[in-house]
């Protein structure tokens, strides 16, 4: 009976092991990095203010890990054709009434 627990506990491990761990490959073009294009003239102090389009783009980056986003964005930041303004980026989680977005503004700015 002890066995049988003992081999049990082991398989559950093992099993974990092999299904738990992340992928070793990302496909980053499912990551939608581009989503915050419409941002560029709010992030860049050319608006008052960030568009719909844009508010669109915070909430869809957060359907995703923030692990998965940062990776792929460091792997092709220039998916973004501009680099955003620390300051006025960390203003998006509010402005758009996005808070979860606050996780992603590391890598958005680190780049």
């Amino acid at each position: 009976m002890a066995m049988m627990k003992v081999s049990f506990v082991l398989s559950l491990i093992l099993l974990s092991l092999v299904t738990g761990g992340k992928c070793s490959e990302v496909d980053c073009a499912k990551v939608p990095i581009e989503n915050l294009e419409p941002c560029k003239a709010f992030v860049l102090g050319e608006s008052n203010g960030p568009s719909v389009e844009c508010c669109k783009g915070v909430k869809s980056w957060t359907t995703v890990s923030e692990e998965i986003v940062c990776e792929c964005y460091r792997k092709s930041p220039q998916r973004l054709s501009y680099k955003p303004d620390q300051i006025r980026a960390t203003t998006l989680p509010f402005v758009c009434r996005v808070p979860e977005f606050y996780n992603y503004i590391a890598c958005l700015v680190a780049n």
